[in-house]
């Protein structure tokens, strides 16, 4: 029973419902590359530095990524880059008016975090953006589409760190069981789907 008990514990994302001020975060998958989207209102004073360069969105979706094969991915030269040299990054945070369920996307799942959890998933993506003295970010780009923005990020891609593995890496920085060593779009969702979890109520 210990063991059993033990085991639980192991894979059980920190997910309660019934904790204080719980709130829903969604990961959404586009094709091969999976993002994290949070609720406006719930953006965290480590994020607070996002809100002057969007239009008061509902939702905030971050992407993380190599800086050129980000901004054209139907370069087969720059995902050979990508892959094979660590390459520099970016951060790519789109400002949502609309539920990301009601727009374009290969799939999406709902997690409840606690209050905690959150702030602490915040913290971690807050931690990827280069910034300058002043807390703000050092630059800024066009995004892909919509009210989306480009900033300069912290790490380096290559086959072996993936945009799925940041992914993979804050939500388990947030407590949730994901595996840190996540490669692909398709292991992430698998393991979220394996997950006794959901949107909270």
């Amino acid at each position: 029973l210990l063991l059993l008990l033990a085991a639980a514990a192991l894979t059980a994302p920190t997910i309660q419902a019934g904790d204080d001020d719980p709130a829903t975060v969604l990961v959404v998958r586009h094709r091969w590359h999976t993002g994290i989207a949070l609720p406006a209102d719930r953006l965290s004073p480590s994020l607070a530095f996002l809100r002057p360069y969007y239009d008061e969105p509902a939702w905030y979706e971050i992407g993380w990524g190599d800086d050129d094969f980000y901004r054209n991915t139907n370069n087969n030269w720059n995902l050979t880059k990508a892959l094979f040299w660590p390459t520099a990054t970016v951060l790519h945070v789109v400002g949502l008016a609309r539920h990301p369920s009601r727009l374009p996307h290969s799939d999406l799942r709902a997690l409840c975090l606690s209050g905690d959890a959150l702030d602490r998933l915040q913290a971690a993506m807050a931690a990827d953006f280069q910034l300058g003295r002043d807390g703000r970010p050092v630059s800024d780009s066009p995004g892909l589409y919509g009210d989306s923005r480009f900033f300069p990020a912290r790490g380096t891609f290559w086959f072996g760190h993936t945009c799925n593995t940041w992914t993979a890496r804050r939500l388990a920085a947030a407590g949730v069981a994901v595996n840190p060593a996540t490669l692909t779009a398709t292991s992430v969702i698998e393991q979220l789907r394996a997950l006794p979890a959901g949107a909270c109520d």
